[in-house]
């Protein structure tokens, strides 16, 4: 799901021109822009992230050290018809198909470049999102011996997971005037 992926981890503007994968991304290349603003069948976007600085720490912290700093690049790819569908049903479990991602680390040793995937799942009870988890899977390009707390930090720690399902609420009771003024 777009606002999921877009929403896993919340993107500002790098502040240097060695910002990894991060780059300029055109407007209507934005995934917000084009799950708010858009209305073509396919929403076809890109999304930047990076860590905050609570979740920079604990990932230090979690790595003894070893990982520093994180910044990724999620290409999205879904049909709307999904996301309309999963945001109009009050009790469902929505898992987005695996988009692709390449996170740039700073490590104690130096920058590696990793591919992966998110595969955002969401579960509504009531209409409201009551789990959320970005879905991160699927690394390549390091060992796993960082990768698996990495990944389970990020799939499962409420500095993620929480602020998922509060922006995912929000953006869906945003929807609900114009709704029910359609009804």
């Amino acid at each position: 799901m777009v606002i999921v992926a877009a929403l896993a981890c919340l993107a500002c503007r790098p502040d240097s021109a060695d910002a990894g994968p991060l780059h300029d991304v055109p407007l209507e290349q934005q995934c917000l822009k084009q799950l708010i603003q858009s209305s073509e069948p396919e929403i076809d976007c890109e999304h930047l992230a990076w860590f905050t600085d609570g979740e920079r720490e604990d990932l230090k912290k979690l790595t003894r050290g070893y990982l520093l700093d994180a910044s990724c690049a999620v290409k999205v790819k879904i049909a709307r018809k999904n996301l309309d569908q999963a945001l109009a049903t009050a009790d469902t479990v929505f898992t987005s198909p695996a988009q692709p991602m390449t996170c740039e680390l700073e490590t104690s040793r130096g920058k590696v470049t990793i591919n992966g995937t998110f595969s955002p799942r969401v579960v509504f009870k009531g209409g409201v999102a009551v789990e959320a988890t970005p879905g991160l899977g699927d690394i390549s390009g390091i060992n796993s011996y960082l990768a698996w707390p990495v990944v389970h930090y990020i799939n499962y720690s409420e500095r993620i997971t929480k602020p998922m399902m509060l922006m995912i609420n929000a953006y869906k009771s945003s929807l609900a005037p114009a709704t029910a003024a359609e009804k």
